[in-house]
């Protein structure tokens, strides 16, 4: 497993994170 760190604020912090937790990453 991978430890993603989303840094900043919005839609795309959101999207990214997003993305990352319906990968099964850890955000």
């Amino acid at each position: 497993m991978k430890m993603i760190a989303v840094i900043g604020a919005g839609t795309m912090g959101n999207g990214i994170a997003h993305v990352f937790a319906q990968h099964h990453f850890l955000v």
